[in-house]
C-alpha cells in the first residue's frame, strides 16, 4: 500500500465520520414538537359536544 492511499483513507474515513457526527448534532439540535400524550378532559368533552 502506497502513502498516498493511507492518506485518502484516512481523509475519506475523516469526511464519513465528521458528517455523521455534524448531522447528528443538526438533528438532536432541533426543538422536537410538543405532543400530549394523553387528551386534557376539556378537549374530550368539547369533542363529545360536537
Amino acid at each position: 500500500m502506497s502513502t498516498g492511499f493511507i492518506i485518502a483513507v484516512v481523509i475519506i474515513f475523516v469526511i464519513i465520520i465528521g458528517s455523521t457526527i455534524w448531522v447528528t448534532n443538526k438533528a438532536y439540535a432541533r426543538k422536537p414538537e410538543q405532543i400530549d400524550p394523553l387528551p386534557s378532559k376539556e378537549l374530550v368533552q368539547k369533542e363529545l359536544d360536537q
